[in-house]
This record gives structure tokens, C-alpha cells and sequence, in this order.
């Protein structure tokens, strides 16, 4: 069966992405940030969902929730990983403070960034494993190619996850894990 992380699946974008994925068949990793959040989940979708409870922005709750994942694989790779999980905050830069700032591209930028290198050895980049290389989905917005007023540091963010996404995907290249935005 196939496995795939998707991070922020409490809500929105990624609850529908996770619905999808079990729909067709795909078991998911769906990380969350509260206990109660993981209960709710788990009785909606059943066996097909495992919840990992971590903050993207929290390395080391990160990094248990990819060793997690690691044991339940049994040797094998990931399919994908989505990075869903972010923040919008709103606001002219101009009032905007630098704590909010600094958290909105923590949270969207750094963020991804954490996620990615605990997982990359289950995509592929550990070679020892069996199966395919699988593929990272970074959720960008309209906002990482035009910064639109009102949205400044969300802008920013999604622009450097542009950025990163395609720096990364030149690196993996090596391993056949594709990078998509």
C-alpha cells in the first residue's frame, strides 16, 4: 500500500487532500498539532490514517513523528509528502511586527524546510529502503509569484517556498524524488 505525509490535515486544504489520497487507496500520515484533532480524525478515517502530532515548526517533535512513520514502513519508501500545513496573516507591512513576521515565515518557510529533511530518507534519499522514490508537494499560493497588498509576509514566504522548492528539486534530482509546487 502506499504511504503519504501530509502535514496540517486538521482542516482545509489538508483534510480534503487526505480524504482524497484515502479515497484512492493511499494510507496517510496526517500530522496535527492537538490530541483531540488526532481522535477526530482517526474515527473519520479509519485505519487508511495515522495521525502524527507535531508542530512543523518543532524540529525534534518533527523528527519522532518521521521515525514513527520510518517503523510503520517496514523498509519501505514513501510515496509522497505534502506540505500543506501554514498560516496567512494579514496586514500592512508597515504595522505588521517582526515576532509576526519572523512566525509567518517560520511557520510556512522553516517549516517545510524541517519536514522535508526528516523525511527525505523515507522518499528515497536512504537507498537501502525498497520501492520507488516518491515525490514532495510543497502548496504554494498565487501570492508566491505576485505579492499582493495586505498579505506582505504570507507573500514573502510563499515566494521563498518557490524558491526552495526549486533549489530542492534540482538536488533530488540525483535520487528521482521529484519536487512539485
Amino acid at each position: 500500500m502506499k504511504s503519504v505525509v501530509v502535514t496540517g490535515v486538521s482542516s482545509g486544504i489538508g483534510w480534503g487532500t487526505a480524504k482524497v489520497l484515502i479515497n484512492k487507496g493511499v494510507h496517510v500520515f496526517g500530522s496535527i498539532r492537538k490530541a483531540n484533532d488526532a481522535e477526530r480524525l482517526s474515527a473519520e478515517f479509519g485505519n487508511a490514517f495515522t495521525p502524527l502530532l507535531f508542530d512543523v515548526t518543532d524540529e525534534g517533535s518533527v523528527r519522532k513523528a518521521a521515525n514513527q512513520v520510518r517503523e510503520c514502513l517496514n523498509g519501505q519508501t514513501l510515496f509522497g509528502l505534502v506540505n500543506n500545513a501554514g498560516i496567512a496573516m494579514s496586514g500592512l507591512l508597515m504595522y505588521q511586527s517582526v515576532d509576526e513576521y519572523r512566525f509567518q515565515l517560520e511557520v510556512n518557510l522553516v517549516g517545510p524546510f524541517i519536514v522535508t529533511q526528516a523525511f527525505l530518507p523515507w522518499l528515497g534519499a536512504d537507498r537501502s529502503l525498497k520501492g520507488a522514490p516518491g515525490r514532495i508537494i510543497n502548496m504554494s499560493s498565487v501570492t508566491g509569484k505576485i505579492g499582493l497588498p495586505f498579505l506582505g509576509s504570507y507573500s514573502a514566504s510563499k515566494h521563498g517556498l518557490e524558491g526552495f522548492s526549486e533549489s530542492l528539486r534540482r538536488e533530488l534530482m540525483l535520487y528521482g524524488i521529484d519536487v512539485i509546487i
